[in-house]
Order: C-alpha cells, then structure tokens, then sequence
C-alpha cells in the first residue's frame, strides 16, 4: 500500500491539489488550468504540490496508494456543446418526444425574470436534432406486457441511416422500457455487433424511470458525453502513467462520491457536477467534528459562486438537476450556481452601468493582474487594488500579481468613463459582486423556508474567503468558517470522500386509498427489486475495490399525493424485507416530511398517494480514508503571526488605511484578532471588517464572528 493519497479538482482558472502523507498530514497548491488539454494542468497541480512539501513529482505518484479527481470535463462539454455526434432510438411514432420535452423546454431553466421576456421564450437547442432519431417498430404496454415485438430488420435499417449521417454515439429508449428491457436489450446486442464502436446507452440500464421524457434525455446526454470522458479518461490515465501512477484513478461523482474512472467511463452524466460537490463533503466533515450539522456552504472559485445546503449533517440532494435547460435524472447533491467568480468580467454596458459577469476570464488570459495577457478587469483585479489580495504574498509569493496593472485597466476601462476615482470603481466592483452572491444565497434558504440565522456559513475557493465577510452580516449567518485549506477545499473534500452508488428504479404503485387504507398487495413484488438493487449496490462496491461489509445502504421511495406532479424522497426502514407495517410508517413519514418541506398543514391525511420511484444508495469507506486533523499548536503568541501594516480598503471610511496583515498559517488554535485585519495564506486572503472577530479553531479553521448591529441576531 502506498504512503501518499492525492486528490486535486480542476476549475475555471486553477487546478487545485492536495497531498496527504502516511501521517494524514496534508500538503496544498494549485497551477493554472489547461482547458485544451486538462491532464496537463492537474499533472502540474500535482507537481506544484510536491514540491513546496518537499517531495518530487515522481516520488509521490509512484508512491501513491490512491489518485481522486473532480473534474469539469463533462460540465464544459454540455456549456460549450462539444460532445459526441449522437443518434437516437425510439418507439415508431414518438420521435418527437425530445423536441416536445413535456412542454418543460420552453421554460426549464430560467428563473422567475426570464419566463416573461421574450427573448428566453425559445426553447434550448436541442442536443440531438430531429434528423437523427429513428423509430423502431416495438411496443411495450404500461404493464409490461409485449403488444408487438420487436422487429429487428427495423432496427437495423434505422442503424444504417444513422450511421450513415456520422453518429458515433447511440441511445437507446423505448417506451415503457423499465418495465419491460427485452427490447432495449436486443435493439443494443444488434447495434453493438453491427457497429462495434459505437458507444451505446441504453434507457433501461441507466435510469429505468417513469416519464419517458427526462428518460429519453438522460440516456441522450450520457451517450453524447460518452467519448468526451472516454478521451479525458484516456488522457490522464496516460500522463500519470508516464509520471508513476499505476492504479485506477477514482472520479468524484455528483451525487458526492468516488468511481473508479473506466466505470465512470459508461456513466459519464455522474460527474457532471463532480468539482463543487467535493467542497460540500468537506464542508460536511468539518461539520461533523466541530458540531456544525446546518450549514450553508459557498464556493467562490475563478468562474462561479456555488451554493449548497447542508440539513442537520446531511447534503441536500435532489433526484433530478438541470444543466444548461436541459433536465437530468441523475440524483446529485443540489448546488446553486451564478456567474460570479475571481475571473469575472467587469464592464460598462451601452448606458454606462457598471456590470460584473457572468462572462468570466478564466486561467487563459485571465485577470489582468496575472500578466497572462489580460486586458479586461475582473473582480480578481478590483480586490487587488483594495489591498484584500495580497499581491506579495499571492500563492505565497509564488506567483506574481501586479497590482499596478490591474489600476491601469480598472481606471481606463471602468473609472474613467464613470467620472470616479479607480478605488471607487474597485469598491463598486466589490460591492456588486458581494450582493449578487447574497441574493443567490437567500434564494437558496429563505426562498425555501430556511431562516439562515440557524445556519453558520462554510466560505471556500480560492477567492471566497476574500469576500464572505462582507456579505456574510448581510444575509445573517451565526458565523462563517473558513477552512485552513480553504483554497483547495474541494479537492480536499474529494480526498475524502467515499466510495458511493445511486440506483433508481421506477415502480409506480398506489400506497394508499381513499378510504385511508394502506396498500401492501405489492409487498413480495418490492422485495424481490429491493434484493436485486441492495445486490447490485453491493457487487458495485466490491469492484470499486470497496468491503461490501462496511457498506452502507439506504433504501428510499419517492412518493406523491395523486395528482401532483413532484414527489417527495423518504427514507424506508433498514431492515429487510419490507413487512406491512413498514408501509405504515413510510406514509407517516412522508406526511411529515411534506409538512417540514411545505409548512406545517399541508399535509392531507385523507388523500391518496402514490409510489413512483425506489431508490437504493450505497456508501462504503475507500481503502484508505483521510479525516481532518487538529492543528497543533506550537505555543507562540498572536504577535508572531504579525507580519506587516498595509493599505487596504476600509469600508467603514471607504479609503485605504494602514492595516495590519497576519499570515494565517502561523496563527494558532485560540488566538484571536478583531477587524480591521487582513489574514493572508497561501491561495486566500480574509479582510476582517471593523468590530469582526476571528478565532482560530483546534482544526485550523477561522471562524468569524459579526457585531449584533449588523446580522440582527446573536454573534454566538
């Protein structure tokens, strides 16, 4: 067994990694995406790391007992529509399911503002047009029942007319096909022995749901960014062979777990949020060790902002998501997203406001101030001229920054034409941003009934930290908390995951009658798909390289009252096989749930309901398991973390002012600082505002606490 663990994550303007040793010590650092070709950049993430520990690039991977990695590889194939040249199998007579979309199209995807302007009334270009989908002559009734075979001369012709129109990506759905995969099965055996390369995804294999439009649309995107993951796969499987690596490298997931990367490769719609979920799993790790079980966790990264929710120690999932307005029946963890990052854009639009975003700079040009050949300010730039980014210590003086650059472009581009000074402009800038990522992050709790005085706040990325302070107060948090490896706290999150599975399986039943009575005449039916699930969750363990025996599993149905269109998930009892009075309490649970989700009475003890979905999930431990650690103190006092007095932006006076700058990693467990500070570490910076309060945990995390005046509510 190896002695070093790495994990890292690849964003829109770095590649974040984390080094842990055999003494569970860890070791950060970053390097600058390469979107043309990513294995380059997490190599030299991975590199970058080595070296400031002390060890060498070879050395660690050769000696490396386990490679995880979150990727955006999928995420950028779907924003920019880069996959594969697909094609699309379907019962004769519903070729238009996907155009259709359920009438979802037109509106999925858009928030409140966009359903009324017309210029968002179109819906999303399709990821397959029309002229590449085929119907086969078969029919499945709702029962399951064959009402006509399956013809395979059919299949075969629509095979060569899409082949012969280039596809090299197939998906496979049938109509009521996950009561029924006989002819899915067949319809894919004669695709792939007549056409060996292409890659084909069947429906009921990969999401046996009820609703055949989010089916059909699943199955599709999954076969279109099939070879899109097949070449990353391929790539870095070369790179880090070359540099050492031996071993399967395992791939985040979107549900908030690892995948051996060659199974990943027939489910590549997994990892189509694998980067942002890594931070919520350490997010909630952290949580568990300092007993923190409701917490708001914030990513601010070189592109976006990321919000998540995390609900007496659990992440908020949710069974289906929506990426570039176009529904995925994929369950993932539910994170919230804005076009608000480091890398955003700043610019004035044709009346002369000030914008910020959501186009961003990524790591190529990137902000101006990272003399990469960027000419367009960006919110990276407007905390550098404010003194929040350290331009000395940026990446510990490992990577210049210039921060007179950056007041060039900010007073020619932004305060100029605005008649105010370049710190106004930089402050407006802060100011814009700060608010964007407030409101997203209200919309995420108060919106949904969550009040966020009883949440505390986790800030991470690489530029987080840099503002949470700032808005935190506003939305009212308890105290945020931000990590000692806030910068790279995805990857980290990643390094510490497990290994995890998600299956779903439609079974559409009534559970109970008007009349109130429970229905249990399907009880042998659910057993026997429950063991099979449970079965299959178990084998999937044992090849990820997992012991079946520390699995855990958790069985849930999806429930609804008749008539309605969304469901709710509700765990069932762990023991097996289901007996009737587990069905009883299934139905009570449901009810209480629906009152916590839709507000107490909202229930309807006298409604039916109904049973549309079972679904199995999985967690095992990974062969080797990384948690956080204490930071031990070395019993210097506050003064010796003090390096310098700086300028830097007040907010209270709005001008810069001598501020006094410590640098994070030499602050210890139970020191203390209150605002005006500046923290600098390697890869962020906190500005403590006036009358904030730092304190340093046993774990390494800066916790800060806000004056009553500005939350509303106790800075305890």
């Amino acid at each position: 067994m190896g002695k070093f663990i790495v994990a890292t994550d690849t964003g829109g303007t770095f590649v974040d990694a984390v080094i842990w040793d055999d003494k569970g010590n860890p070791y950060i650092g970053k390097a600058p995406s390469t979107p043309d070709n990513p294995p380059v950049g997490i190599i030299r993430a991975i590199e970058a790391t080595a070296n400031l520990a002390g060890f060498d690039l070879q050395e660690v991977l050769s000696g490396a007992a386990m490679l995880n990695n979150g990727t955006t590889v999928t995420t950028n194939a779907m924003i920019e529509r880069k996959g594969g040249c697909a094609g699309v199998l379907t019962t004769t007579g519903f070729e238009d399911t996907l155009a259709i979309a359920r009438v979802l199209g037109r509106t999925i995807g858009l928030d409140e503002a966009q359903l009324y302007d017309y210029r968002h009334a179109d819906p999303p270009a399709p990821i397959v047009p029309v002229e590449r989908v085929r119907g086969v002559v078969e029919r499945i009734d709702a029962h399951g029942d064959v009402i006509v075979p399956i013809q395979d001369s059919s299949v075969e012709n629509a095979l060569d007319e899409l082949v012969d129109l280039g596809i090299e990506v197939l998906a496979i759905c049938f109509l009521w096909s996950f009561r029924n995969p006989n002819h899915e099965r067949r319809a894919a055996e004669i695709a792939r022995k007549r056409y060996p390369d292409l890659f084909v995804v069947t429906s009921s294999e990969l999401v046996p749901i009820i609703r055949e439009y989010e089916r059909a649309n699943t199955t599709l995107i999954n076969a279109y960014l099939g070879p899109v993951f097949e070449r990353y796969a391929k790539g870095i499987r070369s790179h880090l062979t070359a540099a050492g690596f031996s071993t399967e490298p395992l791939i985040m997931q979107s549900v908030g777990g690892l995948a051996p990367a060659h199974e990943i490769e027939r489910i590549p719609i997994t990892t189509l949020f694998s980067g942002p979920v890594g931070g919520v799993i350490a997010s909630q790790n952290l949580g568990a060790i300092t007993g923190e079980t409701n917490l708001i966790t914030t990513d601010m990264g070189g592109t976006s902002f990321d919000v998540g929710l995390i609900l007496n120690g659990s992440p908020l999932t949710v069974p289906k998501t929506v990426i570039e307005r176009q529904m995925v029946a994929i369950p993932t963890v539910e994170i919230v997203t804005v076009g608000a990052g480091g890398g955003s854009a700043v610019w004035l639009n044709e009346i002369g406001t000030l914008n910020v975003g959501p186009q961003s700079m990524g790591s190529q040009p990137g902000p101006v101030c990272y003399n990469r050949g960027g000419t367009i300010p960006t919110v990276t730039d407007a905390d550098v001229i404010l003194g929040y980014i350290d331009a000395d210590h940026f990446l510990g003086g490992h990577m210049a920054v210039s921060r007179e650059r950056a007041l060039e472009a900010m007073e020619s581009q932004i305060a100029k034409p605005l008649g105010i000074s370049v710190i106004e402009a930089a402050a407006g800038v802060y100011e814009i941003v700060n608010a964007r990522m407030a409101d997203l992050i209200r919309r995420t709790t108060v919106q949904r009934g969550h009040d966020p005085r009883d949440f505390a706040m986790v800030s991470f990325g690489g530029c987080g930290p840099t503002h949470c302070t700032a808005f935190g107060p506003d939305i009212g948090v308890r105290r945020v908390i931000v990590p000692g490896e806030a910068t790279v706290f995805s990857a980290a999150g990643i390094g510490q995951s497990e290994f995890r599975h998600s299956l779903v399986h439609s079974f559409p039943q009534e559970l109970r009658k008007a009349d109130g009575t429970i229905c249990s005449d399907f009880l042998a039916g659910l057993n026997q798909i429950v063991e099979e699930m449970t079965s299959r969750t178990t084998t999937m363990v044992q090849e990820d390289g997992g012991d079946p025996s520390l699995a855990e599993i958790v069985i849930s149905a999806d429930l609804r009252y008749r008539n309605q269109i969304h469901e709710l998930t509700v765990p069932l009892p762990k023991q097996l096989p289901l007996r009737a009075e587990d069905l009883t309490s299934l139905v009570i649970s449901f009810e209480e749930q629906y009152d916590f989700r839709y507000g107490k009475g909202a229930s309807s003890p006298s409604a039916r309901i109904e049973w549309i979905s079972l679904r199995v999930d999985s967690s095992a431990p990974t062969p080797m398991e990384v948690t956080p650690r204490k930071r031990e103190s070395n019993g210097k006092d506050l003064e010796s973390a003090f390096l310098e007095s700086k300028e830097i932006y007040r907010m209270a006076t709005r001008r810069l002012e001598p501020t006094p700058v410590y640098k994070a990693e030499l602050l210890q467990s139970g020191h203390r600082l209150m605002g005006p500070a500046l923290i600098v570490s390697y890869g962020m910076t906190i500005p403590l505002h006036d009358e904030q309060i730092l304190d340093v945990g046993e774990y390494g995390q800066f916790v800060v606490t806000f004056p009553l005046s500005t939350t509303g509510g106790s800075a305890q």
